[in-house]
């Protein structure tokens, strides 16, 4: 069975994986990077979960309000218990020095295989994926996921200032 999904799945998908992959590798090296590219990932995943909300319920109240809540609580606990302290903005150019990290790529493998495994589920007609309490629990899932990027975010516009 793994096979036979494996093979109906698009090539995008295994691009949009492989791209996926690579910055989340990107993030597990120290680097210096400036203020615009250093948001873009959060920006990028938080667009990428929003986009897995409207593409599998379509921007309606339920799965918008457990994908809003749920990032919000994620990013409020992020930032205030969480955050990366070893990233700081350099005073000289205003650049983020930021230390290696493993846990972007592990977000954005789970953005992705909650994405994949929702398409799978929805191609064999699952009737779970039809049911408020899914299709709240699963934006929720992409709310506290993107939580640790918008978490990030923060981190960094405050470290900006």
């Amino acid at each position: 069975m793994i096979v036979q999904i494996l093979s109906h799945t698009p090539i995008w998908v295994y691009a949009l994986f492989f791209v996926l992959l690579v910055f989340g590798l990107i993030q597990t090296r120290t680097r210096t990077v400036s203020k615009i590219p250093a948001l873009l990932l959060p920006v990028g995943m938080i667009a990428l979960s929003l986009a897995g909300i409207n593409s599998s319920f379509g921007l309606t109240t339920l799965p918008l309000a457990a994908w809003g809540m749920a990032m919000a609580i994620a990013t409020v606990v992020g930032y205030t218990f969480f955050r990366d302290k070893r990233i700081h903005c350099e005073a000289t150019d205003g650049k983020f020095f930021m230390p290696g990290n493993w846990v972007p790529l592990v977000v954005m493998m789970a953005i992705f295989f909650t994405k994949y495994v929702y398409a799978v589920m929805k191609a064999f007609d699952a009737e779970v994926i039809s049911t408020p309490m899914f299709i709240g629990a699963l934006s929720a899932v992409y709310g506290l996921l993107s939580g640790y990027f918008s978490s990030r975010a923060v981190n960094l516009i405050k470290l900006a200032q």
